[in-house]
């Protein structure tokens, strides 16, 4: 994603999709993030880092999607 990550109040980082907090590699500070090692996703404007599961399912839809 190309926006920065949302930290929730309790630490982490807010998933955009459904608010369950996860580990951004961006905002942990890493050298690779773990979403590097999936298909690429076009990133929603204004709409922060997804969790691993939202991010799977985001990619399964527009794999899925007619012209993809």
């Amino acid at each position: 994603m190309n926006t920065a990550p949302e930290l929730s109040a309790n630490g982490g980082t807010a998933c955009a999709g459904c608010g369950a907090r996860f580990e951004c590699g961006l905002q942990a500070g890493v050298e690779r993030c773990w979403c590097v090692e999936l298909p690429p996703l076009t990133p929603v404007p204004d709409q922060g880092c997804l969790c691993p599961t939202c991010l799977r399912a985001a990619i399964g839809a527009a794999q899925r999607a007619p012209g993809a």
